[in-house]
């Protein structure tokens, strides 16, 4: 199994241990600062199976660290990342800074698309910003992360090739909408996610989210797919593999 998308912390010994040892042999590890980054490559020279992805997040584009943007121009183009982000746009956060924020969008567009690797996209409350963003500048290979868009935004994505991933969020009782969508898209173009230590799936909602929670995802999937739970994984896991150049 993969997590395509979370964030480690100090306390990744821990967590990855608990991770391999329920399965979740892949970890995508997203790198939002210059701190991020460099635990990251610490982390993948100690766990393989581990690799760095490294953006600037949308709610921290007004603030960005001198040099960082250039730091992930490097580790880009010598192939110590396998994605770019995540970034994008986000009103929900940072309402006023929208024009900085689809500054460094396109800035990372551009570096994706130069480079052939995957983009990360973090968007809340502005996906009609983003449709626009985008048809303006295209994304060779997008993922719109932690998906919680309209079943139009999910039809505008599967039209321009993108891939949707989903968290733990798609466990909830309450997320129908949601549900109804990861039920309808082709199986090829899904991904999971844990985005820990944010959004754990039931029944751990209230605590800390890990990798190792991944399963709970992929079981809601498999369900509402009506498809069985190897078949789902196993699908999932050869996308991302592909997607990733693991």
């Amino acid at each position: 199994m993969i997590d395509t998308h979370c964030h480690l912390g100090e306390d990744y010994k821990e967590v990855l241990k608990r991770a391999f040892e329920i399965g979740v042999d892949h970890v995508i590890n997203i790198c939002i600062d210059v701190l991020d980054i460099e635990r990251g490559l610490k982390i993948h020279r100690e766990y393989p199976t581990v690799p760095a992805v490294a953006g600037i997040h949308p709610c921290h584009a007004h603030e960005v660290e001198n040099g960082h943007f250039d730091l992930i121009c490097g580790l880009a183009s010598t192939k110590k990342i396998v994605a770019i982000g995540e970034t994008g746009l986000d009103l929900h956060h940072s309402q006023k800074h929208l024009a900085i924020q689809k500054e460094y969008f396109k800035k990372h567009i551009e570096l994706a698309n130069d480079l052939d690797l995957p983009l990360s996209i973090h968007c809340r409350n502005a996906y009609q910003e983003l449709i626009d963003f985008i048809e303006k500048n295209r994304v060779k290979k997008g993922i719109l992360h932690c998906f919680a868009g309209s079943f139009e935004v999910a039809r505008w994505a599967l039209e321009k090739g993108f891939y949707l991933s989903f968290s733990g969020v798609v466990t909830f009782k309450n997320a129908t909408q949601m549900q109804e969508i990861a039920a309808s898209i082709p199986l090829e173009r899904m991904l999971v996610e844990t985005d820990a230590p944010w959004l754990p799936p039931e029944p751990f909602r209230g605590k800390t989210n890990e990798p190792a929670y991944i399963p709970y995802i992929i079981e809601k999937i498999s369900r509402l797919q009506k498809k069985p739970r190897a078949e789902v994984e196993e699908k999932i896991l050869k996308t991302s593999k592909e997607l990733f150049g693991l």
